[in-house]
Parts: structure tokens; C-alpha cells; sequence
């Protein structure tokens, strides 16, 4: 399947200008990548760089991506909204610049009822940016 080619706002309920995912580069239950370049007009940014906020965000958008993929393209259900339950390990080699494609991998370790941990590792080229581990939580239908 050609992944690039699903509209990302059909899998993400963020909506530019805070969406910092451009494309859903593939897809397994194992690990997901995600791809976003850093462009003009895109919030969070100081400097040229993407500020350390934004690239969190990103790597939460980047989970999300996976959920939603789920969600819409498997279980045939409109895109969940999800919340940052817990960021640990947070480690920051460097902030991505302005014109700079990230590539992020989410590798899912333990999903139930709603509740998602993920490895997450951001990339630009070979370059290891950032990589974190998230918890994530679905909300709740009442």
C-alpha cells in the first residue's frame, strides 16, 4: 500500500497550522513512520529551528498518525481524539532546522484500553534528533 498517499488529515484531528505531520510513510503493529518538514508558516518556531514544544508535539502527532491509521483504515471508524498522558526519557540532541524533512518512528511497546506506549526516535537524514517515550490515552466516548 502507498501510505504517502492517505490524506494525513484523514488520520490526524490536528489541522494546520498545528499539524506537524506531513505524510504517513508506513505502516506495521510494530513500528510506524511519519515525515514533516519544517517549513515557513509552521507555529513553534524560534530562531529557524523548530522549538523543543514543537517537536514534542510532533512526536505526539506522530503517534497519533498511528492510532489513526488504525482507526480509520482497519476498524473503519472516524479518527479519535488523544491526549499526551506522560512524556519520560525526553532526550534532545539537537532542534531541526527551517527546510529540514523529519522521519519519526513510532514503536509501539504496549497498547490496551485506549492507553499507548511508544518509543518514539526523530531523524533528519541519519542524524538522531530526539527520541522520547510517550503515553497516550484516547478520549473516552461517554
Amino acid at each position: 500500500m502507498d501510505f504517502r498517499s492517505i490524506p494525513i488529515g484523514n488520520i490526524l484531528p490536528q489541522q494546520p497550522p498545528f499539524r506537524f505531520v506531513d505524510h504517513l510513510e508506513s505502516y506495521s503493529e510494530e513500528v510506524t513512520e511519519v515525515s514533516f518538514t519544517v517549513k515557513e508558516g509552521t507555529l513553534l518556531i524560534e530562531n529557524g529551528q523548530l522549538c523543543a514544544a514543537g517537536l514534542m508535539e510532533h512526536m505526539a502527532q506522530a503517534s497519533a498518525a498511528r492510532v489513526g491509521y488504525v482507526t480509520v483504515y482497519i476498524l473503519h471508524k472516524p479518527v479519535d481524539i488523544g491526549f499526551i498522558g506522560q512524556v519520560r526519557h525526553f532526550t534532545l540532541n539537537r532542534l531541526p532546522r527551517m527546510g529540514e524533512e523529519l522521519r519519526t518512528r513510532v514503536y509501539l511497546k504496549q497498547e490496551i484500553f485506549g492507553i499507548s506506549l511508544a518509543e518514539i526516535e526523530v531523524r533528519c537524514g541519519e542524524e538522531l534528533l530526539a527520541t522520547a517515550t510517550l503515553k497516550t490515552a484516547l478520549k473516552e466516548d461517554k
